[in-house]
């Protein structure tokens, strides 16, 4: 969280600054917007409340926490007035070849958690400089709605997978927020829509996207990287080794897309050897090495061999 006064700042707090789109460029960030804020919608949170309630966010219990929290973003920053959202795009033309087709493509770089961070941090560092007053950065670590948010400030819409979906840019985006208690420009709530071709719920293998949300009790992703011991009997991961990506490469948004600019988020070159019997062969010190500053450390090693150990008992270790 970073507090800093100005005496010679352009906004008089009383005007909403425009953030200068040439700041985001700077970061490279695809997308990006202003939101005002203020308390979640009702409507949002009740649905979030029913998914709870019914079970389907699965082992992620810690998502039954903070929920007043989540609920308005003044209570993570006090007297926060300007939601920014940013979105950097993880996509590379590459990330279904070979082994990397087993890892969910936001895995196959460095970790976003550092990497938008530290380039959100610069923005923020603008934004207190030119505006004074606090800011603070969250980047998945804070129970912030971020694709919320993220719509309130025009970023994109919500797919029928409830992925962010930004508008020519597609989902492969990492979202990032600065909280600033600045008063900035607010952007226009975006008002497109998923236009509902169903392809994602079609695709899924495991049958997870519902009318409801998301089921993780059932999501390759959430079974592969959040789900700690071992699988219930009948598990089958469709050949996944970490995450899966099949919603988002069937979604027609995704077509045609730009390799992202953000050199670190393409895929390194030891995950494109990656098989599931060089996992199992893995010891913690090669696990350690391998996965320093990734995502997939997140499975641990002794989850990332429980996911090998399947895919090597059924066979299907094809490139899904």
């Amino acid at each position: 969280m970073k507090d800093m006064s100005c005496s010679h700042c352009p906004c008089d707090g009383n005007r909403p600054f425009t953030l200068p789109a040439e700041w985001v460029a700077d970061i490279d960030g695809a997308a990006y917007g202003v939101a005002r804020a203020a308390a979640v919608d009702c409507v949002s949170m009740d649905l979030f409340d029913r998914w709870i309630g019914s079970g389907m966010h699965g082992g992620m219990h810690y998502m039954e926490n903070y929920r007043e929290l989540r609920g308005d973003p003044r209570l993570l920053l006090p007297r926060a007035r300007s939601v920014v959202v940013v979105a950097f795009s993880y996509y590379h033309s590459d990330q279904c070849e070979g082994n990397l087709g087993r890892i969910a493509a936001y895995a196959h770089g460095d970790d976003y958690h550092d990497e938008v961070r530290r380039r959100l941090e610069r923005l923020a560092a603008r934004i207190a400089e030119t505006c004074g007053g606090t800011t603070r950065v969250c980047v998945d670590t804070a129970p912030l709605p971020e694709r919320y948010w993220a719509v309130r400030a025009g970023v994109g819409f919500i797919g029928r997978n409830r992925m962010l979906i930004v508008p020519g840019g597609g989902s492969y985006m990492f979202i990032g927020v600065v909280l600033a208690t600045a008063l900035l420009t607010a952007s226009r709530p975006c008002t497109m829509h998923c236009v509902g071709c169903g392809r994602c719920v079609d695709a899924c293998p495991a049958g997870a996207i519902t009318d409801d949300g998301v089921d993780a009790r059932r999501c390759l992703s959430a079974l592969t990287i959040e789900h700690r011991g071992e699988f219930p009997a009948g598990t089958d991961l469709c050949g996944r080794l970490y995450g899966c990506d099949i919603c988002q490469r069937v979604c027609p948004h995704n077509n045609g897309l730009a390799d992202t600019p953000i050199a670190c988020f393409h895929a390194r070159d030891s995950l494109r050897e990656l098989t599931p019997e060089k996992i199992l062969d893995m010891e913690q010190a090669d696990f350690s090495a391998i996965m320093r500053r990734s995502a997939i450390k997140r499975a641990k090693l002794a989850g990332l061999q429980r996911n090998a150990r399947l895919l090597c008992r059924d066979g299907k270790q094809s490139h899904v």
